[in-house]
């Protein structure tokens, strides 16, 4: 995989465009330091960078270029090779300022051997043979990395030290990570598994880079000195955001998602009931009912797709196919055929995708899943159910 960072002119330019304006001032780095960065406005920054820093080098990981041979394809397939990357420290630093993202230093505490040792791991990273790896949202990202080194460096003190934490879940982690994006928490819950509602400690936690620098400046550890050190000091802040913080919890979804599915089957309703040659808008119900079908079916395929055909583990097993079964897009046959016919044709359609939400609600109340499905179960109980055989027995029964 060829990989064409063409941002680093751009880069070198504003380096030393702040390096000589003042807006960094020259200090004395300590030896080795680790850098966190915060949230910033791109989807993929939302959970913030990290990396390490020792004298002029700056090591980090997670990279990637849209540029990049294949990037879209591996992407969507879940096999997607990122890269480790050595740059000058300013260099990054001064880029950094450039963002309105939180930038802090954390001094790392190493002896000599541990600091040898450091350097080492990192220069094998950046080898030709070992800097690109297969990327894992959660389990192996430019965090993971990061902390898996210093807790090497430390013996297993890192590890030990993280077990005192409490992370609650990946799932809950992704969500108040995607705070910044209504849209984005949404999906990410959409697509999530239930690999991702297990109970998490503080080591699977350091997925996150400010779990690594929080848990690394409570971590004690003995060198090869002897001496007993605290592997991260207190942060130096280069600069703060102004965005919101990370709020402790994610947003309460499903009242938004019941509103949404009350509103769709009441407007699937009323669109079928215009749906008459002596009605002006059957055109427009015909339309509205279709963006249902799609609104549901489209989803549904994204998510079979990824849940049968790529290595994206993380939507493996998930419940949410059940509701939205793609078998649903066939409906846009029958709605636009006329005749009773036809309407009986689309509302057995439905009734696959109400059967799926009753199977997988009783998959998860019988604890065979544990997925926090719950949300999407205000969504689409309602609209399959309208939409459905049953539903449209109610709907005649109603208008008789």
């Amino acid at each position: 995989m060829i990989l064409r960072f063409r941002y680093r002119p751009i880069l070198a330019l504003t380096a030393v465009l702040l390096l000589t304006s003042g807006q960094i001032e020259a200090r004395e780095a300590p030896e080795a330091s680790l850098i966190i960065v915060g949230p910033g406005d791109p989807l993929y920054t939302y959970w913030g960078h990290i990396g390490i820093a020792i004298g002029e080098d700056f090591y980090d990981f997670g990279n990637f270029s849209f540029h990049s041979d294949h990037f879209y394809s591996d992407f969507a397939m879940g096999r997607m090779l990122y890269l480790g990357m050595r740059t000058p420290t300013d260099l990054f630093l001064a880029y950094s300022m450039t963002e309105d993202r939180d930038l802090y230093v954390y001094p790392l505490n190493l002896g000599p051997e541990e600091l040898e040792l450091l350097d080492s791991r990192l220069r094998e990273w950046m080898l030709p043979e070992n800097r690109e790896y297969l990327y894992d949202y959660f389990l192996n990202n430019c965090s993971t990395i990061i902390r898996d080194i210093l807790n090497e460096v430390t013996g297993g003190e890192l590890k030990k030290e993280s077990a005192e934490w409490q992370g609650v879940s990946f799932r809950q982690r992704a969500r108040t990570g995607a705070h910044q994006s209504f849209g984005a928490e949404v999906l990410l819950h959409f697509l999530l598994g239930p690999a991702q509602d297990k109970p998490i400690d503080g080591w699977e936690l350091m997925f996150l880079p400010q779990a690594v620098a929080d848990i690394a400046v409570e971590t004690e550890y003995r060198g090869a000195d002897g001496k007993t050190r605290i592997l991260a000091g207190e942060p130096m802040i280069l600069k703060e955001s102004t965005r919101e913080p990370v709020p402790s919890q994610p947003r309460t979804l499903w009242p938004w998602l019941l509103l949404v599915g009350i509103l769709a089957s009441i407007g699937y309703a009323a669109a079928e009931n215009l749906d008459n040659p002596k009605r002006k808008g059957r055109i427009i119900g015909r339309i509205f009912r279709t963006l249902v079908v799609l609104g549901v079916g489209l989803p549904g395929a994204v998510l079979g797709f990824l849940m049968v055909f790529t290595d994206h583990a993380a939507a493996y097993s998930n419940l949410n196919i059940g509701p939205a079964l793609p078998t649903v897009l066939l409906g846009i046959i029958p709605i636009w055929m006329a005749g009773r016919r036809s309407e009986v044709w689309l509302s057995w359609i439905w009734t696959a995708n109400l059967l799926g939400l009753a199977v997988v609600i009783l998959i998860r109340l019988t604890g065979l899943n544990v997925q926090d499905a719950g949300a999407f179960w205000a969504l689409y109980a309602p609209l399959t159910l309208i939409c459905s055989r049953p539903g449209l027995w109610i709907r005649d029964r109603l208008t008789q």
